[in-house]
């Protein structure tokens, strides 16, 4: 079972023309912006910020698609999810912002990826995180994940996502991450259903290591860079690392868009604004370890973080990064179905 944390990060109360004592409503990933660059925007706008957190996709998508009107007002979304929600008419249409002149400094390539209806946020890979003081050698193939040497049995860490859990097995077949052949799928089914027995969770490695006892018993885990950063901060320590395996990755990016019921779609577009002045989102990439879509920001950030290719890899090297691809229902139904089966067979051993 996924566990959602809601919680209030409260700051300076300046008020400002812009908002009364408003609360804006983020529904995002856990440790996702920079508590100083929030704090920043509270103390100039005198609204508070509250962040509603989730750590799957599918909870994100279950809760924006029933949530009664006005309880969020800004959402972090994938670049497939954003077209189905806004086609649905649940999302503001990015042609429709106002007072965001701070978008223009956003990466094309970035902007065309999320759509019509969502702005560029952050970007990554997917790969595995590890405990570096249990493994001194970084993991290299995704065959450490699906075929692990016996000291890794029970020390595993899957995801429950119906794209992300399929795609190691995927890549290792040089097989398109998205793809709806039904034999390949099954093929790999069977792959990860007989690896249960090895597998600790099917949580993120952040709910597991922040939120459950067992958090010391995990070692490797499919995870998304930047989180080795997040999860040295919980456990307080230099254990974590992350590595991105030889044979390719997924390439990844998060969207931010404004939600069309909402009672603060201004004060939802000023955030967006004020986070995208060069200096903020330069700054809140940093503190998150992870990649800006922002190109002034970029250009503002220490070399050594820049040339990190952890953090900005080269997507053009001879090494495959694999961007996430619409799919049809038919597709995401019947991935759901593997992936509800398995991690219910997970839970029944």
């Amino acid at each position: 079972m996924h566990k959602i944390f809601p919680y209030i990060v409260v700051g300076s109360l300046g008020l400002t023309s812009v908002s009364h004592a408003q609360t804006l409503n983020i529904l995002t990933w856990d440790a996702y912006f920079s508590e100083a660059m929030i704090s920043a925007w509270e103390a100039r706008t005198g609204a508070t910020v509250n962040q509603i957190v989730f750590d799957n996709d599918e909870v994100r998508n279950s809760m924006l698609g029933t949530v009664r009107p006005g309880t969020i007002d800004l959402v972090a979304i994938d670049k497939v999810s954003a077209p189905l929600f806004g086609d649905r008419g649940i999302l503001v249409p990015v042609a429709q912002y106002s007072g965001t002149d701070n978008l223009r400094h956003l990466e094309p390539r970035w902007v065309q990826s999320c759509g019509d209806f969502a702005t560029p946020y952050l970007w990554g890979t997917m790969g595995l995180v590890y405990r570096r003081d249990i493994l001194p050698e970084a993991p290299d193939s995704w065959r450490a994940l699906l075929e692990p040497e016996a000291s890794l049995i029970g020390h595993l860490g899957m995801l429950d996502n119906y794209i992300d859990t399929l795609a190691p097995s995927l890549i290792l077949r040089q097989a398109s991450m998205s793809t709806d052949d039904e034999a390949l799928l099954s093929e790999v089914y069977d792959e990860l259903r007989a690896l249960l027995p090895s597998l600790l969770t099917f949580d993120y490695a952040l709910t597991f290591v922040g939120n459950d006892a067992r958090a010391g018993d995990l070692h490797l885990a499919l995870a998304y860079s930047g989180d080795e950063l997040e999860l040295n901060r919980i456990t307080g320590t230099d254990n974590w690392a992350y590595a991105v395996p030889q044979e390719g990755s997924a390439l990844w990016i998060d969207c931010l868009a404004v939600v069309a019921n909402s009672s603060n779609q201004a004060l939802a577009m000023d955030f967006l604004n004020f986070m995208n002045t060069p200096e903020q989102a330069a700054a809140n990439s940093l503190e998150i370890g992870v990649a800006s879509t922002n190109t002034a920001a970029v250009a503002l950030q220490p070399e050594a973080f820049g040339n990190d290719p952890l953090v900005y890899p080269d997507v053009y090297a001879e090494q495959k990064f694999q961007e996430h691809e619409a799919i049809t229902l038919n597709n995401i139904l019947m991935r759901n179905r593997i992936t509800s089966a398995l991690v219910n067979l997970h839970e029944s051993q």
